[in-house]
């Protein structure tokens, strides 16, 4: 308790000053000091780890992808940082403003920030005209920009720039109004503006040099500058990547670590257990098939600890546009799946304890999750927003139903026997090898499902995808029937994870459904792309889904949150009601680890890339153990609920 009062009675400056000292050190080990924090009289601090997810670009004006945020969160600043408890804070910008109308949004910028190259020479002064140039980059088509849509949802002009409706750049809402002074005008009130600032497509570049580079920006560690924490130094594909803290960088005295030393190897996730007792790495990721005897083991017990749940909410996806092999039976799986029944029979199927348990062997409820938008996301009114309208039912019900699973199964079978499919339904599950637990995952749905529903109803088959380019070679192009999927928040408002089944995204076509209560009636024509409903001219003819129309009620209510989160709820509601999407959980973003990372003293938001960040963390002599885990996450909880209710006050 003496700790946690003292985190209290340092919290107002703690939401004032970005960065300092985490809650609990923990008595397994203290922080190393960082050289470079202290005048080179210490050796410098190195974090070594292995990783199996190969970034494809450093581009971070285009990606959307997880692997390739980690980089770019610690390479490159933003505007608004959040502190270890979730608190907006100054970071490229020191000050800001929003109009009376909501409208107009300015930035003061911090002095002395200044553009460098990957060997550490200054380059340039960061300068407003940065922000607008990156903007303009991401609304030229040429670029197809995946973050485009989170900008054109805000910014005044974007879509219409995008669109070709207006051709002048300096026509879209963001300008320099000096070097040190930028104003963003946003096409209708965005309560939650600042939240999207953290997000990767309103990053800077430096424009002088993406004209220097051209096409080849972000094709290499010297095709793109750097004013973050971080300067990455060698970055070699499938080989290794080094990166070096930043010493000119403005909060250089939160920057604990010095380097960042990792190591690629496909076989990541076999290997790193034995590294770290070798003393090779400083983390790994523990197999569930190792846990328990890391945990039996008097000398590696108190060295094994979770890692946090991430707002990444994870689910299952039928596929409504299967591109696969003809050997799967592609067109017998789109008469199964425009059956409700036969998706209905498969969601309440489905013991999520059991699917649960590689990933979280010793509690496997723990994470498990109702709803898309994880609880505790946003609320209103104290409300969260899972139990507002439709939602709150259905966030309140337990999904997996064996007796009704097999009523459907029977309702099922009648209705596609008569539409001529043949049984069983053959089910193609991938998954990626390099990423953990999900194969043994898949296997143990495979055995549950089929013990239930029979293996004359269904064939579910799971196969190993490729650990590197998975999305874009398997669920962007279709390659599936039924596939673990996820997405997380870009900013703080549940709008932000209704994007999977809005048109234009690769997830799981619900758009190509032939069953008519999904379908609203109406086909878009060339006038809703004029209108920004779309902006590729393939999706004129195509069928308006219900579950858009429920949304953009939603999009369409700026000022009324209460109905504005009600109308989300309802849609969400019904994707999940019509088992369009199976929730699973709410993934601790690595599972088990054994690991000298420190972890409560980082930056830390639901949305974003600030999880990402490696400023502020400690590498600690020895790990944490699982007890001190928990008690050092019970005071981070106290310490981030006051500091949030401060900065409400404000």
């Amino acid at each position: 308790m003496k700790r946690t009062k003292q985190l209290i009675a340092l919290l107002l400056a703690t939401v004032l000053v970005l960065g300092l000292a985490a809650c609990g050190g923990g008595s397994a080990g203290s922080p190393s000091p960082s050289a470079s924090g202290t005048g080179g009289e210490a050796a410098p601090v190195v974090y070594r780890e292995l990783y199996v997810m190969e970034a494809t670009t450093l581009n971070y004006l285009v990606t959307s992808q997880t692997t390739e945020f980690e980089l770019s969160a610690n390479f490159i600043d933003t505007l608004v940082q959040y502190d270890q408890y979730g608190v907006a804070q100054h970071g490229l910008a020191t000050d800001w403003s929003v109009s009376d109308d909501g409208l107009t949004w300015t930035f003061t910028l911090r002095d002395g920030v200044k553009w460098y190259k990957s060997d550490g020479t200054e380059y340039a002064d960061l300068k407003a005209q940065d922000f607008v140039d990156s903007m303009h980059y991401i609304c030229d088509p040429a670029h197809d920009s995946k973050t485009f849509d989170i900008v054109s949802s805000a910014v005044k002009n974007a879509q219409k720039f995008y669109s070709g409706e207006i051709t002048d750049p300096n026509e879209i809402g963001v300008r320099a109004v000096d070097e040190k002074t930028l104003e963003y005008t946003l096409e209708a009130p965005t309560p939650y503006f600042l939240s999207m600032l953290s997000y990767v497509c309103f990053m800077p570049v430096n424009g002088d040099f993406l004209a220097e580079v051209g096409d080849r920006f972000g094709t290499s560690a010297d095709t793109i500058l750097y004013n973050g924490a971080y300067i990455c130094q060698e970055f070699n594909p499938q080989e290794n990547q080094v990166w070096v803290k930043n010493a000119n960088y403005w909060n250089a005295d939160n920057v604990n670590i010095d380097r960042i030393e990792r190591t690629y190897n496909a076989e990541a996730l076999k290997l790193a257990p034995d590294m770290y007792k070798q003393g090779s790495v400083d983390q790994a990721k523990i197999p569930s098939e190792l846990l328990q005897a890391w945990l039996d083991d008097a000398s590696t017990a108190d060295l094994v600890r979770p890692t946090r749940a991430s707002y990444f909410t994870y689910w299952w996806l039928f596929n409504f546009d299967p591109q696969f092999d003809a050997a799967y039976e592609p067109d017998n799986w789109k008469l199964a799946v425009n059956n409700e029944a036969f998706r209905l029979s498969i969601a309440r199927g489905i013991d999520r304890a059991k699917a649960e348990f590689p990933y979280e062997p010793n509690n496997p409820n723990a994470n498990l999750i109702n709803t898309i938008t994880p609880e505790g996301f946003c609320d209103y009114s104290g409300t969260d927003y899972t139990q507002m309208g439709d939602l709150a039912a259905v966030s309140n019900t337990n999904p997996f139903n064996a007796e009704e699973a097999l009523q459907y199964k029977a309702q099922a079978i009648q209705e596609l026997t008569a539409a001529g499919a043949t049984f069983p339904i053959k089910v193609l599950m991938p998954y990626n090898p390099g990423t953990t637990y999900w194969g043994e995952s898949c296997q143990i749905l495979e055995q549950q499902l089929e013990g239930l529903l029979g293996t004359d109803y269904i064939d579910i088959i799971v196969e190993a995808g490729p650990s590197t380019n998975f999305l874009a070679e398997v669920r962007k192009t279709g390659k599936y029937a039924l596939m673990l999927c996820n997405w997380g928040p870009d900013y703080a408002d549940p709008e932000t994870y209704s994007d999977p089944w809005s048109l234009g995204y690769t997830y799981s076509w619900p758009e190509k459904t032939t069953q008519a209560d999904l379908l609203t009636g109406y086909t878009y024509t060339a006038e809703d792309m004029s209108k920004g409903v779309f902006d590729e001219d393939k999706f004129i003819g195509t069928p308006e889904t219900v579950y858009i129309k429920m949304v953009q009620e939603g999009k369409d209510e700026k000022l009324d949150i209460e109905k504005r989160y009600t109308s989300f709820a309802n849609a969400e509601a019904f994707l999940i009601n019509h088992a369009i999407v199976i929730p699973f959980h709410r993934q601790a973003s690595d599972g088990y680890v054994v690991s000298k990372l420190s972890v409560f003293d980082r930056p830390f938001a639901p949305f974003g890339v600030a999880n990402y960040r490696y400023e502020g963390a400690h590498l600690l002599d020895a790990p944490i153990s699982m007890d001190e885990y928990y008690a050092q996450m019970a005071e981070w909880e106290t310490a981030r609920e006051a500091a949030l209710a401060a900065s409400a006050s404000k």
